[in-house]
């Protein structure tokens, strides 16, 4: 592979020169005036300076929630943010719809339009781009918090000068969360030159007096799997970031519910970000924060008690780990994207632990903390020894190599060019191990380490934990226990207890603009267990992506994934095309978060049957009825027998 990009800071001519093409792909784009933004900035107050006000809580030794959160509709987002700030959140994201970030633009202002007729968000976010600089500087003009442009996909250059212009003073850029999580054929190459120019904006802003916050999310593993990876991807990625002049740096670290891994992860997150930074001298880049994030990617408890269980559980840790922030997702996260409202309760909530933890200045700190903390550092340092070694010291070539030869890699991803040659599972204490190392240059002290505890889970449990326990631990937090217990969430049938004429093809995906594939992936995985033939087309799969796997592989059934809210936009007309495509008698299966807000199962349910779908799914199904169902379908149809 021919790699062209390179470590080097973007030459100001190159840069200004690229902007204006950055400037020209949504009308909004005009809006922007660069020495008037920084002008804007320089007069902002303090409390409304996400880098201040993150120093401040580091001085008071203090914990805040920064949670997930935007809408559609100009005066909602408004409201919303108010009730934020009033429930304590002195920083504040501002979430983009899905279509923005992958610059649908002409689709993000028809859901921007008809959310603004029926008066209810149609978009899972805020269409940055479509109310441009003059509507999003009344968001933050209307609030006292300071806050954060969320960017994520390939490319979100626009949207970060429209949110910069418009007053925010950080936003999140991360091509390892990018390349990861939400994109399903960029390579890293790619994402890292498009951060790079965000990278540069930001450095543009700080040479001239005005400090925009970048925080850096690291790559969310997908499932249970040892978050050395993602921390060495922060690390890398902050390195990317102060070499394009960015001048504040706020690192992350993910929680997956063992207290030990989780405390042990979050510290050495902060501490080797700053010895990074530091030993290749960008000691003039601050470091304000640490900023830790709930159980990512897992299923949220449908259990109302849980979910404040799961919620406080994240908040304690948060508390224990002293981090500045720690993004919650709230108690309605099951029920689809929350409301105003379930934001506020949850927060309260959160805020109750981190003011009665905090304020008693205890420090945690006991051997199982150590030791995780120092098998994880042993890794973390390694993993980076390899990624210079391969680029041969040039950090985004070795990146890029770093992945293409699967020295960084994670399981689960929707990308197709990431190895997903890993797993992990559980210890018998929940901590998270390597099941299978890939390529990743592990040290043999930490391989045995890890090696052990599996081999002592093996013992006591009497079986050795494979890719169903993989997939059964994928669910196991959101069912208030860590490890496979006898209460399977689905089971391989017995033999003979289904029997198909013939092993039927089936067509599984997540639809539209979301990149949200692991529950597709782990579908597909059920299905294949049970005899069908699966084709899995992933992430970011269009409609008619869909019909056309149908038609090509005589498949019986299509079963689409959506997660984002938004499927009523994406699938609109769905049916009527399978139709037309002579697909009139495929089964059609959905499920998953299908619109935006608090809903009734029952009428959203209903709604999507009345556009074609024979079945409909909340997000949490027992995976074995669904397969019940379709064997039933498919036996009425006349194509299996008992």
């Amino acid at each position: 592979m021919d790699i062209k990009i390179r470590d080097r800071k973007i030459d100001e001519g190159e840069f200004l020169k690229e902007r204006k093409g950055v400037l020209s792909m949504w009308p909004t784009g005009k809006e922007v005036n660069l020495e008037e933004a920084i002008d804007y900035h320089k007069k902002l107050p303090d409390h409304k300076n996400f880098m201040k006000v993150a120093e401040r809580l580091h001085r008071e030794g203090k914990t805040v929630v920064f949670p997930r959160a935007g809408t559609p509709i100009l005066e909602q987002e408004i409201e919303l943010n108010q009730t934020l700030y009033e429930s304590g959140l002195p920083l504040i994201p501002v979430t983009p719809d899905s279509y923005c970030r992958l610059l649908k633009f002409d689709k993000a202002k028809q859901g921007l339009e008809d959310s603004i007729r029926s008066g209810k968000p149609k978009l899972n976010g805020f269409p940055t781009v479509i109310h441009g600089v003059k509507n999003t500087r009344k968001v933050v003009e209307s609030t006292e918090a300071a806050l954060n442009q969320r960017m994520t996909n390939l490319d979100t250059r626009l949207m970060g000068e429209i949110a910069f212009a418009a007053g925010m003073t950080a936003g999140l850029q991360d091509p390892m969360i990018d390349f990861g999580c939400y994109e399903k054929n960029t390579t890293v190459e790619q994402i890292m030159r498009n951060s790079q120019y965000i990278y540069r904006l930001m450095g543009y802003y700080a040479e001239r007096g005005a400090i925009i916050t970048v925080d850096i999310d690291g790559m969310l593993p997908h499932g249970v799997f040892p978050l050395s990876v993602s921390i060495a991807g922060v690390v890398a990625v902050a390195l990317l970031a102060a070499r394009q002049g960015v001048k504040s740096i706020i690192p992350w670290s993910n929680m997956l519910g063992h207290i030990g891994q989780d405390i042990a992860w979050a510290r050495l997150t902060r501490r080797l970000v700053r010895e990074y930074l530091d030993r290749f001298g960008y000691k003039d880049t601050a470091t304000p924060a640490l900023f830790v994030a709930q159980v990512p990617i897992f299923p949220y408890p449908q259990d109302m008690g849980w979910s404040f269980g799961f919620l406080n559980y994240s908040a304690m840790v948060a508390a224990m780990a002293e981090a500045e922030g720690v993004y919650l997702r709230t108690i309605d996260e099951a029920a689809g994207i929350p409301v105003k409202e379930s934001h506020a309760v949850s927060y309260r909530s959160a805020k109750w632990i981190f003011d009665v933890v905090r304020e008693q200045k205890m420090k945690f700190d006991f051997e199982e903390i150590r030791v995780e903390e120092r098998i994880a550092e042993m890794e973390i340092r390694a993993l980076l020894d390899k990624v210079f070694e391969v680029g041969d010291g040039d950090l985004a070539v070795g990146l890029q190599k770093a992945f293409d030869l699967g020295f960084m890699d994670t399981p689960f991803s929707s990308n197709i060019h990431m190895k997903g040659k890993v797993l992990g599972v559980r210890d018998m204490k929940g901590a998270c191990r390597y099941l299978d190392f890939g390529n990743l240059p592990i040290p043999k002290e930490a391989r045995e380490y890890h090696q052990e505890k599996i081999a002592e889970r093996e013992r006591l449990q009497g079986k050795k934990p494979d890719y169903h326990t993989v997939v059964e631990e994928f669910w196991s937090f959101s069912k208030a226990h860590l490890i496979e217990t006898k209460e399977k969430v689905y089971t391989v049938p017995a033999s003979g207890k289904r029997v198909m004429k013939k092993a039927h093809t089936v067509i599984t995906g997540t639809v539209g603009q979301d990149s949200h594939s692991i529950g597709s992936r782990l579908l597909s995985r059920v299905l294949k267990d049970n005899g069908f033939k699966v084709v899995e087309l992933g992430g970011l799969t269009p409609p008619e992506e869909f019909i056309h796997a149908a038609r090509e592989t005589d498949a019986s059934a299509i079963l689409v994934s959506s997660l984002y809210g938004m499927a009523e936009f994406d699938l609109a007309g769905f049916k009527e095309a399978c139709v037309e495509a002579g697909l009139q008698d495929i089964l059609l299966y959905l499920g998953g978060y299908l619109v935006v807000g608090r809903h009734d199962w029952a009428e959203t349910e209903s709604r999507f049957k009345a556009l074609g779908f024979d079945r409909v799914y909340p997000p949490e199904i027992d995976l074995d009825k669904m397969i019940d169902d379709l064997m039933t379908d498919l036996s009425a149809r006349g194509k299996t027998k008992n």
